[in-house]
């Protein structure tokens, strides 16, 4: 038999799921994700019966792992079809990073067939595991799509072609350099994006509730004043979506009402409602803002402990930004007050899922050396990984630059440095918000040049070569500033304290 004959001969439901995935690896690899997410579900509904009804993933799993009812690889397996299946799910949170969602599904399959073994194992004993083949998708499914789409008009059929041509666009949009000021696709992606909107229109027109999502929330996300009519149309078909218990739908509708829109005027106290209404599907993203919303009393009374639980669940949902969220709550107070360590495992957790703000505090940590086991030299690759997004960058070429500046003696790692200090300097100088990083920059230059000399000197003795050094830096003029006290982080950025740096 085949693995598909396999699944389903372990279990109907998860083998439906699994042949799901596989019928849409090729064709849509993103959407088949979804279907895994699904399957790590009932999968935990099927060893413990306790998690039915739950409807978050990773308090099942949890459940699941205190149970006893699971090894290591069996939680790594559903680990591996949250995590792919949450950024699958949600693409749009996560933009700082690339989404290979190919790479994912060649992943993930193997991690599903192991978890349905290990379903055969328990229901079987340790009799012989029975030996089965493993298809591999096809194109086959891509023309049946197609078939059922065009000539049979099917909604569902003409959903997947939506999903595979946005899947496709976007990716090829990950590369394109020139983009359309409308809806920021480029010449390269522009068929693939016009065939998804066409498919989903399509699926649309049939109350596909969807592809009503997806077509509405294109629309709605058009640039320019020629583009009224059509974000007014397109966050229609959102409401339209949200009224059937979308539970995406429902979080942009809310943030219709939190910002305001082309139809709905702000209403930060509706809003609230609509990210509840997501909240209690789970949805991470409206959880997530719903817990900025207790804290910052919008909408509503300030209440940290209702702003702890909805970041706490959206963070169990394996969203980075919640994760982050739980570490910035501890840092003022509200979350994990005796318990340090727990707010720095969800800050690693963030960081391992690549959010940038997560890996730049991270590395400040590490730099700190206040992340047990962690050497002052791995937040380096942290903060490269930092420079390559926007809001990141000149904190992570400061910190990177201060790091070599102070930590290292190798050549090529000095070089490194100084260039990042260069960079660094010219940037700031367009941006007046990191102005009290200038004096700094200057002075990790000189730090640096000197001790590129002594490093040229030790590695090339025959070489009179020498790196120009900038004159010293005067002191820095009086701080006029907010006070500081003597403990606490220099304001030129530094990261010392006041009274070892600028006092």
């Amino acid at each position: 038999m085949n693995d598909i004959e396999f699944a389903r001969s372990v279990s109907p439901q998860l083998g439906a799921l699994y042949e799901q995935a596989k019928e849409l690896a090729f064709t849509t690899p993103g959407h088949a994700l979804t279907f895994l997410r699904s399957f790590a579900a009932i999968f935990c509904e099927t060893l413990d019966p306790n998690t039915k009804g739950e409807q978050n993933l990773n308090r099942k799993i949890a459940s699941v792992l205190t149970g006893g009812l699971a090894s290591e690889k069996v939680l790594a397996c559903l680990r591996t079809l949250q995590k792919s299946g949450n950024k699958a799910t949600h693409p749009e949170e996560y933009d700082w990073t690339n989404l290979e969602f190919p790479a994912m599904v060649e992943e993930a399959l193997p991690a599903a067939r192991y978890l349905l073994e290990h379903l055969h194992w328990l229901s079987q004993g340790p009799a012989k595991l029975s030996e089965y083949t493993i298809t591999q998708p096809t194109l086959h499914n891509q023309r049946e799509l197609s078939f059922r789409a065009v000539f049979e008009e099917d909604s569902d059929a003409r959903y997947t072609l939506g999903i595979h041509f946005k899947e496709m666009a976007d990716h090829l949009k990950a590369s394109e350099r020139i983009f359309r000021a409308d809806d920021g696709y480029g010449f390269t992606s522009r068929p693939a994006i016009d065939q998804a909107i066409h498919w989903f229109k399509l699926a649309a027109k049939n109350s596909h509730i969807e592809a009503m999502y997806e077509y509405g929330a294109y629309l709605a996300r058009l640039q320019g004043d020629a583009f009224e009519d059509k974000r007014r149309e397109g966050e229609h078909y959102v409401w339209q979506a949200s009224e059937s218990n979308h539970a995406e739908a429902q979080a942009v509708m809310g943030d219709y009402y939190f910002w305001g829109s082309a139809r709905y005027e702000q209403d930060l106290e509706y809003a609230r409602e609509l990210y509840q209404q997501a909240a209690v599907q789970s949805h991470p993203r409206a959880l997530a803002q719903l817990g900025r919303m207790h804290e910052r009393g919008l909408g509503g009374p300030v209440d940290f402990h209702a702003a702890f639980q909805c970041s706490l669940q959206s963070a169990e949902a394996g969203f980075p930004q919640a994760q982050f969220h739980l570490y910035t709550l501890h840092l003022q107070g509200h979350a994990f007050a005796g318990d340090r360590p727990a707010a720095i495992n969800w800050l690693i957790e963030a960081a391992e899922q690549k959010y940038p703000d997560a890996m730049l505090a991270l590395a400040d940590l590490i730099t700190q050396k206040r992340v047990p086991g962690r050497a002052v030299m791995e937040a380096q690759a942290l903060y490269e990984q930092c420079i390559s997004t926007q809001h990141t960058r000149i904190k992570a070429l400061y910190a990177l630059a201060n790091l070599l500046a102070t930590h290292t003696e190798e050549l090529d790692a000095l070089h490194l440095g100084l260039s990042s200090a260069h960079n660094c300097k010219d940037e700031i100088v367009t941006k007046p918000e990191y102005q009290g990083l200038l004096l700094g920059c200057e002075r990790i230059i000189v730090t640096i040049s000197k001790k590129l000399n002594d490093a040229m000197a030790r590695t090339y003795p025959q070489l009179a070569f020498r790196v120009p050094v900038p004159p010293t830096i005067p002191d820095r003029p009086t701080y006029t500033g907010p006070s500081v006290g003597r403990n606490e982080p220099c304001p030129c950025g530094s990261q010392k304290k006041y009274k070892h740096c600028c006092l």
